[in-house]
């Protein structure tokens, strides 16, 4: 390759690198001049080189129909990224604040004024412009050949390529009336001369299976990965083809990836797989029935036009393989199968890529995006890629995490378009879309060693490698993730000014060697052997999807390349770092090499699947009490009316009673339901989310029953009360603290229950009369010690009740508080957890609120403390542990149940819910960590026939806890909100 056409090259990127910085860099739109009449402005470049070897064929006829989108600036995109590098940042305030579907255009799509000035510019050129686009971004314009030569002022050739293929596109940039032209980005859908790829691979050796499948073994309940069928395991190993050696299986995969600790197989997530040509339903067919699962796969048709069928030699490898991976390793994922228009059809653009995109974004409906297609940006109409940006910046800011292919062809990824000269073939390039600052580009890894230690290095076999190098996109400001992070043989080919730096690609990698490539169905029982970064992509989606389905993360993590730089920069990374190997496939001196942290050749390495979710989800956090506070009371309409029947209200909990806006994870409450007008449940859980399969309280009709609830909040600072009854109720809510990720809380130390107060048999006092109070002393008490402690945590249990009323905890040394810990009518029996600050001396009140006597009991379950070792408290979504009504059988008197729950090794206590129903007669439980004697202080007390809740903290010993129930043998029911580590 020659020096001058290496500059005139640099020249091209450096025009695109203009365009996309006003994108990146928040340029906004220039500032209206004035034009004179019938003046015309060009929009963008002049279009890319012809591809080599084209020969001039007749051009397209005037009557040929063209289907164009209008791309416009975002109304303020400075505003637009400084918010995207926000929601990513644990720190901001905006954090997981993404966007709902539609408000990314009312926020930063064009406004009315400017809308209007282009769409009366495109009229007064002859054209009949469609609606605005859902992204407040895109003009559709139905034309002709004829209609866009005299609207746009441009001239159209046809060709025919080396390949085969005829097309046509325009000869000259689009211009468009003055005034209205600096308000557009690109014009798309002028060019047919695409040359999209899909980024797989295959062996040269490896066996095609007919094998017959027979069903699989399926997902079990201990694994989220489906096993491979005997037959097709067999086949292969006929041929000395070993699953975890020459081929993955999904179960391999997740050994290798730290997946096996993830065993939610991604439900309750969608992912979407971009897709530019058709799937074979007998290969899915084959697949499921090889594994034994049958996972939901929806098709969403993009665009007009006929399909090719799939067939197992050719069409359909790609859908095969991006399906199959993302089924496999995340089988209880919804996967939705976006199909534009195919690839290789006569008459595709680009505009049937970038619409393809924008519906999966627009329609909001996956959390992931994988995308396998792509082509070298070295090649590719700077208008395109403009117009491209802000569909992935959209994504980022509603929560989607979009994943790219980063390409098969190493540092040159322009070297498979064979109708290009050499020039071009071999000099650095990465792949669109992976260089948009908004995605996350995956590279490619080749694997080898036991699955238990294997050994990973850069793919690179000498006819492809995984993709990597220097974009011309630019990163600055918060919005540059990268920063710090400089990949070996890196260069300015950006031309980035001061504070800005050229996108480095990729980010992340994983196994993409076609010789140890991922085995997928084809056809009626047809196997392949398939790799290339295309296998990569949907590996990382499947993983996020896992992410995005654990228990500490309550809801989507968007982009993750700000946390993944973030975790790498202080130390913990959640990834395998790749120091061995390059992508060169022998023309760039050895660009790009992979070494120790960021390289341009594996990003910062491969994932550790288990630690991507402490990474990427609600980081641990510690608890600040506050004084108790209503901040609901549906009785007198605070916060909002009596609730319905099957209905929820949503209450804001940041920035009430004491609760910061920001820094938040979750919020503990006193609820209480009252006026009852049938049987039912209350449900807490954070707002925006699907509503889980678990209670916090229960009651029957005319019932009023407390519970303390620990509850994750949403990202806006909102938790959803749902009443869970045929019947309207009315809810009380408290606040009593929350917990941080400031760093200005407390950890819990827990204690071995233990009876602080009994005033039955005057244990620390006598009957408490009507309208009194106890003073009860905790710090030296029960195993608090004597100074440092600033709650308890509390089971609190009232007895004897003379007379309906409720009962008041709260710290001493302040005004007793307009709210309450328990509330009963004559004659109940009612426990409730109480977390309650520690008065400046030592002791808390506990206030009799009824006009009659009544007895109390005190049980200490531990202390939060600055100092204490017991750990920080994770939220998780509410997720039920057991229902004895489900197999188990009532709990007879002296029965012990072992209870393991969903805890990591290293959680010290766990916050459960636990709910006792249908009691035969009078009784209480217990709970307390396995493997130590049962205590004398009950968790739950009961009456017959009841049905009745309590928050308990419990320690754990090797994720267990013990459970029994004395009298009435009951139904119990337990589920997990959280838990604290060390």
């Amino acid at each position: 390759m020659s020096v001058p056409h290496i500059r005139a090259l640099a020249r091209r990127a450096s025009t695109l690198a203009v365009v996309t910085a006003a994108l990146v860099a928040g340029a906004g739109l220039p500032a209206a001049t004035a034009a004179t009449p019938g003046a015309t402005a060009q929009i963008g470049a002049a279009p890319r080189p012809l591809p080599d070897g084209a020969v001039q064929a007749a051009a397209p006829a005037d009557s040929t129909p063209l289907d164009l989108s209008v791309s416009l600036a975002l109304r303020d995109a400075a505003g637009a990224q400084a918010l995207a590098a926000a929601v990513t940042d644990p720190a901001s305030a905006q954090y997981h604040h993404f966007l709902a579907t539609g408000e990314f255009a009312q926020r930063f799509g064009a406004d009315a004024a400017t809308v209007a000035k282009v769409t009366r510019a495109l009229e007064d050129a002859g054209l009949k412009p469609g609606a605005l686009g859902a992204d407040g971004l895109t003009i559709p314009v139905h034309t002709t050949v004829a209609g866009a030569k005299k609207a746009f002022g441009v001239g159209f050739a046809g060709y025919r390529l080396a390949d085969g293929r005829s097309g046509f596109r325009n000869t000259g940039a689009p211009s468009l009336r003055a005034d209205a032209a600096p308000a557009v980005v690109a014009v798309t859908g002028l060019d047919t001369l695409t040359d999209l790829k899909a980024h797989h691979q295959e062996p040269k050796a490896a066996p095609r299976a007919k094998t017959g499948a027979k069903a699989g073994t399926g997902v079990s309940a201990s694994a989220a990965y489906p096993q491979l069928c005997a037959d097709v395991r067999d086949y292969y190993a006929g041929y000395d083809y070993l699953d975890g050696r020459d081929y993955f299986s999904p179960t391999s995969l997740a050994q290798v990836y730290g997946m096996n600790g993830l065993n939610d197989g991604g439900a309750g997530t969608t992912v979407a797989i971009m897709s530019l040509e058709s799937y074979s339903p007998d290969g899915y067919r084959t697949f499921e029935n090889c594994y034994g699962i049958n996972s939901p796969l929806e098709t969403v048709l993009v665009g007009s036009g006929a399909r090719t069928p799939a067939d197992d030699t050719n069409v359909g490898l790609e859908a095969a393989l991006d399906i199959d991976t993302v089924v496999g390793l995340a089988p209880k994922a919804k996967v939705l199968f976006y199909q534009g228009r195919d690839a290789k059809s006569t008459g595709f653009t680009y505009d049937d890529l970038l619409n393809t995109y924008r519906q999966i974004v627009n329609d909001n409906r996956a959390d992931v995006i994988s995308s396998s297609w792509g082509e070298c940006e070295g090649t590719m109409d700077a208008g395109v890629r403009a117009a491209e940006g802000p569909i992935f910046l959209q994504a980022a800011l509603q929560g989607q995490s979009v994943y790219s292919a980063a390409g098969d062809y190493g540092s040159t990824d322009c070297y498979r378009q064979e109708s290009k000269p050499d020039s071009v073939r071999q000099s650095q390039s990465v792949d669109d879309p992976s260089g948009q600052p908004y995605v996350t580009a995956v590279g490619g890894t080749s694997l080898s060693g036991t699955l238990s230690s294997p050994t990973e290095e850069v793919w690179n076999d000498g006819d492809g490698a995984g993709g990597g190098g220097l974009s011309h996109n630019t990163l600055s400001g918060t919005g540059n993730y990268q920063a710090g992070f400089t990949g070996p043989g890196y260069g300015n080919v950006c031309f980035a000014g001061p504070g800005s730096a050229c996108r480095q690609v990729p980010d992340v990698a994983a196994v993409a060697d076609p010789g140890t490539g991922y085995l997928l169905a084809v056809g009626t029982d047809s196997w392949r052997i398939i790799g290339g970064t295309s296998g990569a992509a949907p590996l990382w989606a499947a993983v996020t999807a896992h992410v995005d389905a654990a228990a500490t993360c309550t809801g989507r993590v968007g982009l993750v390349n700000s946390q993944l730089y973030a975790a790498a920069k202080a130390g913990r990374s959640p990834l395998k770092d790749i120091a061995s190997g390059n992508n060169d496939l022998g023309f760039l001196g050895g660009k790009f090499a992979a070494a120790a942290g960021y390289d341009m050749a594996t990003g910062l390495g491969t994932p550790k699947g288990d630690q991507l979710v402490g990474a990427l989800c609600m980081p641990a956090a510690t608890y600040v009490p506050v004084t108790p506070k209503r901040i609901l009371d549906t009785r007198n309409g605070t916060g909002r009316g009596q609730v319905g029947a099957m209905a929820t209200v949503d209450l804001k909990v940041g920035g009430q009673g004491g609760v910061p806006t920001s820094g938040v994870t979750a919020v503990v409450l006193n609820t209480t339901v009252a006026d009852t007008a049938s049987a039912g449940y209350l449900t807490a859980y954070p707002a925006a989310t699907r509503r889980p399969l678990s209670s916090n309280l229960n009651w029957t009709q005319g019932a009023v029953v407390p519970n303390l609830v620990t509850v994750p909040v949403s990202t806006d600072g909102t938790v959803s009360l749902f009443n869970g009854s045929w019947g309207s109720s009315d809810f009380i809510a408290d606040v009593a603290g929350y917990y941080t990720t400031g760093g200005t809380g407390s950890k819990l130390a827990p204690l071995a229950p233990k009876r602080l107060l009994d005033t039955r048999n005057h244990t620390g006092h006598g009957t408490v009369a009507t309208k009194t109070g106890v003073s009860l002393q905790i710090a030296g008490a029960g195993g608090v010690p004597p100074t440092g402690a600033t709650a308890a945590v509390l089971n609190v249990t009232a007895v004897d009740t003379a007379s309906g009323g409720y009962l008041t905890v709260y710290p001493s040394g302040v005004d007793r508080p307009l709210a309450s810990n328990l509330n009963w009518t004559t004659g109940q029996v009612v426990p409730n957890a109480v977390i309650v600050p520690i008065g400046s001396d030592g002791r808390i009140e506990l206030y009799n609120g009824s006009w009659g006597s009544m007895d109390i009991v005190v049980d200490i379950a531990g202390y939060f403390s600055p100092t204490a070792t017991g750990g920080k408290f994770q939220a998780v979504k509410p997720a039920r542990q057991i229902d004895t009504r489900q197999g188990y059988g009532r709990m007879t008197d002296g029965r012990v149940l072992a209870l393991g729950l969903s805890v990591p090794s290293t959680a010290t206590s766990a916050v459960l819910n636990v709910t006792v129903t249908g009691p035969a007669s009078p009784g209480y439980l217990t709970a307390w960590p396995d493997g130590s004697g049962k205590p004398l202080v009950s968790s739950l007390n009961w009456v017959a026939g009841s049905t009745i809740a309590n928050q308990v903290t419990v320690p754990v010993h090797n994720g267990k806890v013990d459970l029994t129930a004395v009298g009435g043998a009951p139904n119990v029911v337990v589920d997990l909100f959280g838990y604290y580590s060390s």
